[in-house]
């Protein structure tokens, strides 16, 4: 199984163990954010500590590969209405 194929399994797994809990439990979309950036956070600490890059580099990289998906996400979802 290729990265990206692992990828588009879990991702919607992840998402919703996000969201859901969160919602449900009563708090507003900022929690939602809160969240998630608290795992970008955590994410970023370990890349840099396994030499993948300062946190520039590794925060410079992260929302570089965010833009693309949303923006090929915008294109399939386009191409789906």
């Amino acid at each position: 199984m290729t990265p990206q194929e692992i990828h588009n399994r879990d991702v919607g797994g992840i998402v919703k163990a996000i969201i859901k809990p969160t919602l449900e439990a009563g708090h507003d979309f900022t929690s939602v954010l809160v969240i998630l950036e608290s795992v970008i956070v955590g994410v970023m600490l370990f890349a840099v500590r396994i030499g993948y890059g300062n946190d520039e580099r590794v925060l410079d990289r992260l929302m570089e590969g965010v833009k693309t998906r949303l923006e090929e996400q915008r294109a399939k979802n386009a191409k789906s209405n």
